[in-house]
C-alpha cells in the first residue's frame, strides 16, 4: 500500500473550502505521477474539514479506485454542518468528534477504512480490495 498524506481534500472540491480542487495544474500533476510511477493500491488521507467522509473516484488509467478518506479531528467538528455537494461522497459525512482509523490486510490486498467515534465505536467503514 501508498498512504499520501494531505492537510486538505484532494478529490471532493465542491464545497468552496480549501482543497486540491483550487489547483487544477497539481491535481493533474498528481493524477499524472500516480499513473506514471505505477504506484499501486494508493490511499489518499486528508483532514482540515471538521468533518468526516470517504470520497472515491475511478480512473481509467488506474487499475485501483482512488480513495480520499478524511478524518476529523478529535477535539473539534462542524457544529453546525448541514450538507454540501461531493460528487465522489460514499456513505454519509459524520459531523461528530472523531478519529480515522486504518486496518490492513496484506496477504489479501485488503484496507478496512473506519470512523470511529471519541468512545471508539465504529460509526462507518470502507472496504477497498486491491
Amino acid at each position: 500500500f501508498n498512504i499520501l498524506v494531505s492537510s486538505i481534500q484532494i478529490l471532493s472540491a465542491e464545497h468552496g473550502f480549501e482543497s486540491w480542487g483550487n489547483f487544477p495544474k497539481e491535481v493533474a500533476r498528481l493524477k499524472d505521477l500516480l499513473v506514471s510511477s505505477k504506484a499501486e493500491n494508493v490511499v489518499l488521507l486528508s483532514g482540515d474539514r471538521h468533518i468526516s467522509e470517504f470520497s472515491a473516484t475511478n480512473s481509467p488509467d488506474l487499475e485501483y479506485p482512488l480513495v480520499d478518506f478524511t478524518s476529523s479531528g478529535l477535539t473539534h467538528t462542524y457544529s453546525d454542518f448541514s450538507g454540501e455537494p461531493n460528487k465522489f461522497r460514499q456513505g454519509e459525512v459524520l459531523s461528530e468528534l472523531s478519529f480515522g482509523l486504518l486496518l490492513f490486510d496484506f496477504s489479501n490486498k485488503k484496507i478496512t477504512m473506519q470512523m470511529r467515534g471519541v468512545g471508539n465505536e465504529l460509526q462507518q467503514e470502507l472496504v477497498e480490495t486491491y
